[in-house]
C-alpha cells in the first residue's frame, strides 16, 4: 500500500473552488520545481538540469504536498461541517441487485462493521467502487482490470534525514549504477522517498516470509525492519558521494502495481461505477494515482447528484465512462511510455528524455486534459471566432482558464474561482467585450429574458426576470440560489463605471454580482475571444467547457441542454420523492 501525497495544479484549482484548498496549503509543502541527476562523463553523480514543476498557465503553478492524513482529515472536518460523516471502519462484503421488488432502491449492499462485528445491510440507488486496486467492488461486478504494463515494486517511506545532496528542497530525481530513487520534500523538511526494488530486493523480502507469498497490494509490516534496511542501503549507493543519514521514519511500504484498466468502469445495471485504482493503475513517478481518482468522483458525483434530483436524464451518467476512460488511457500510455525512458540509465539528458518530460507537463499537471467529442463536449458545434493561438482558448472538453475580473457593482479585483464555487451547477459565460450596446447583445438579452430562457427553462415556469441572483462566493453560498441548475457570468471590456448595471436589458439586473469589467480586455484574449466579435461558452459544474458559440445563437445552448436535462414537474416526479432521505446511506452507497 502507499500513501498519496502531491495534489496536482488542476485538482488544486477544484479543491479551492471548494473552500478547501486554503487549509491544505496552510499544512502542505509548495513543491515547484524538479531536478533530474545522473552520472556525468567521469562516472559521478552531478546534476543534470532543474526545471519548472508546472509550466501551464494557473494559479497554482506548483504541486502541492500533504500527506494523506491531512488531506482526509480536511475533507471529512468539511463533511462534518455539513452535518454528515464518514462510516468507519465498515468493509463492503458483497452486492446485489432486487430490481423487481424495490425501483427505487435497487441495489442491496451488504456491509461489514468492524466496530460491532455485525453485517449491515443497506439499501441504496448507487454504489461508487472507490477500494483501490484490489476492488472488491470491481469483483463482485464481474469487472476485471486489463494489464497494459510490467509490474513494478516500490519502497516508499516517509522520512527526515540530514543529508548534504543540493536539491534536497526539490523534486529530485536520481540514477546512477547502482539504481535510481525519487525524492519529494514534504513539510518540516522531511521526505517522501521512493526506490525501485530489483529481483535481489524481492528475494530477500519474500524469503522472509512463510510460503514466499507476498500479497501484490498489502504492506508488510513484519518486514519493515528488513525492508528498511534495503531502502536505506539503496539510498546510500545511489546518492553517493552525497549522503542521507536518516534520523526518523513516520512510515514505510512497498507496493506492487502494474500499469492497467478496467474492461469497464460501470457494471452492466448502470448503478455500479469505480472511480481511481479500483478501475485504471499507474507507477508512481508522475504522481497522479490521487489526482486521477479525485477527478474521477468529481466527474461521477456532480452527474449523479443532477439525476437523484431528478433535474437528469439518467443517460447523462453515460458520459462518466466515455470521459474518464479516454483519460485513464492517454495517462497509461504516457505512464508506460515515460516509465520505459526513465529504468534506461543512459537515456536521461537525452533529447528523448526531455521531450517526452516536457509533452508531458500539461497532462500531469491536469490542466491539458480534454475530453472527446460527445453528450458534453460539443466540438463540432463550434461557431464562434476562437484564436487558437491564445493562452487557453475557449475549447470544448478543456476546463475554463481562470482570469482576474473587475466587479461591476463595486470595482472589487476577483479571481474568477473565487466566485465559480462548486455547487453543482452549469454556468453560461457571456463574453461580451465592447458590444453591450449593440443590437446582437440587446437581442441575446431579450432570448435569455424570455420564457425560452435556458437559465429558467428546465425551472418549472419561473420568470427569467423575476428573481435576483443573490451574490456567492467560494466561501458563501446562499440558499436563494439552491433551485438554481445554470448561472451567468456576464464579462465585459467596457468601463464598469460608465454603464449602470439597473440599465442594463434583463435579465443582467438581476445578476449584478456576476457582472464584470475585464479590464484591458486581458481576459478576452487569454480566451481567444475577440472583443468585436464577443462568445458564448457552456461550463459544466466541474468547470469542462461544453460548447462555444456566437452572442447571436443563444439558442444552442438551450438545445444541448435540452439532451440531457429534464423538462418538465411529471419527469421530476418519476424519481423517488423520497430522495432526501438517500443521504442516511452514507459512505460510498447512493
Amino acid at each position: 500500500m502507499t500513501y498519496a501525497v502531491g495534489l496536482q495544479p488542476r485538482t488544486q484549482e477544484i479543491l479551492h473552488t471548494l473552500n478547501l484548498h486554503g487549509t491544505l496549503d496552510a499544512r502542505g509543502n509548495r513543491m515547484s520545481e524538479t531536478a533530474f541527476w545522473g552520472p556525468d562523463a567521469t562516472g559521478r553523480l552531478s546534476r543534470c538540469t532543474v526545471g519548472p514543476e508546472v509550466t501551464s498557465s494557473t494559479p497554482f503553478p506548483h504541486v502541492l504536498v500533504t500527506d494523506q492524513g491531512c488531506t482526509e482529515g480536511v475533507f471529512d472536518d468539511e463533511i462534518h461541517a455539513r452535518g454528515h460523516r464518514v462510516q468507519r471502519p465498515m468493509e463492503l462484503v458483497h452486492y446485489t441487485y432486487d430490481n423487481a421488488s424495490d425501483q427505487h432502491w435497487p441495489v442491496t449492499a451488504y456491509v461489514r462493521n468492524h466496530s460491532s462485528g455485525a453485517i449491515e445491510v443497506w439499501h441504496t440507488k448507487y454504489l461508487i467502487g472507490a477500494d483501490g486496486a484490489e476492488s472488491i467492488v470491481r469483483h463482485i461486478a464481474g469487472l476485471r482490470r486489463q494489464p497494459n504494463g510490467g509490474e513494478e515494486v516500490w519502497a516508499v517511506a516517509d522520512i527526515w534525514a540530514h543529508t548534504d545532496f543540493p536539491d534536497a528542497r526539490r523534486r529530485a530525481a536520481v540514477w546512477s549504477s547502482n539504481g535510481g530513487c525519487m525524492l519529494i520534500p514534504n513539510k518540516d523538511n522531511g521526505f517522501r522517498v521512493y526506490v525501485q526494488l530489483g529481483r535481489k530486493h524481492l528475494n530477500v523480502l519474500d524469503g522472509s516470509i512463510p510460503g514466499g507469498f507476498a500479497h501484490p497490494s498489502t504492506a508488510l509490516p513484519e518486514n519493515s525492519t528488513l525492508l528498511f534496511g534495503i531502502l536505506r542501503a539503496c539510498l546510500g549507493e545511489v546518492m553517493a558521494p552525497f549522503t542521507m543519514d536518516i534520523t526518523r521514519v513516520a512510515w514505510i511500504s512497498r507496493y506492487r502495481v502494474t500499469q492497467g484498466i478496467a474492461d469497464r468502469f460501470v457494471d452492466p445495471f448502470q448503478r455500479t461505477y469505480l472511480v481511481g485504482d479500483a478501475c485504471h493503475t499507474q507507477s508512481p513517478k508522475a504522481g497522479q494515482s490521487m489526482n486521477l481518482g479525485m477527478m474521477d468522483s468529481f466527474n461521477l458525483t456532480w452527474k449523479l447528484a443532477l439525476v437523484l434530483k431528478g433535474m437528469a436524464k439518467p443517460s447523462l451518467l453515460e458520459s462518466y465512462e466515455v470521459e474518464r476512460r479516454h483519460i485513464a488511457n492517454q495517462f497509461i500510455e504516457f505512464d508506460i511510455k515515460f516509465a520505459h525512458i526513465y529504468l534506461q540509465k543512459e537515456a536521461l539528458g537525452s533529447p528523448e528524455f526531455f521531450s517526452v518530460w516536457k509533452q508531458s507537463h500539461g497532462f500531469i499537471s491536469g490542466c491539458a486534459h480534454r475530453y472527446p467529442e460527445g453528450l458534453l463536449t460539443r466540438t463540432s458545434a463550434v461557431r464562434a471566432r476562437i484564436n487558437q493561438s491564445a493562452v487557453e482558448p475557449l475549447t470544448p472538453g478543456k476546463r475554463l482558464h481562470t482570469m482576474t475580473l473587475t466587479r461591476h457593482m463595486d470595482g472589487t479585483a476577483v479571481g474568477l474561482l473565487e466566485d465559480m464555487p462548486s455547487n453543482g451547477r452549469f454556468h453560461l459565460f457571456i463574453f461580451a467585450g465592447r458590444l453591450m450596446t449593440f443590437a446582437v447583445f440587446k437581442a441575446m438579452a431579450n432570448f435569455l429574458a424570455s420564457s425560452e430562457s435556458p437559465l429558467t427553462y428546465f425551472s418549472k415556469g419561473m420568470d427569467a426576470s423575476s428573481d435576483t441572483f443573490q451574490s456567492e462566493n467560494i466561501r458563501q453560498g446562499h440558499v436563494s440560489n439552491s433551485f438554481r441548475y445554470l448561472d451567468l457570468f456576464l464579462i465585459h471590456t467596457s468601463n464598469h463605471l460608465e454603464i449602470e448595471l439597473r440599465k442594463l436589458p434583463k435579465p443582467f439586473p438581476q445578476w449584478g454580482s456576476r457582472v464584470y469589467e475585464d479590464v484591458d480586455g486581458l481576459g478576452h484574449a487569454a480566451h481567444g475571444v475577440s472583443v468585436k466579435d464577443g462568445a458564448l461558452a457552456l461550463v459544466r459544474p466541474d468547470g469542462y467547457i461544453t460548447a462555444v458559440t456566437n452572442l447571436d445563437n443563444a439558442r444552442s445552448i438551450l438545445d444541448c441542454l435540452k439532451d440531457f436535462m429534464l423538462e418538465t414537474p411529471s419527469d421530476y416526479e418519476m424519481f423517488d420523492p423520497d430522495f432526501h432521505d438517500s443521504s442516511s446511506m452514507g459512505g460510498s452507497m447512493m
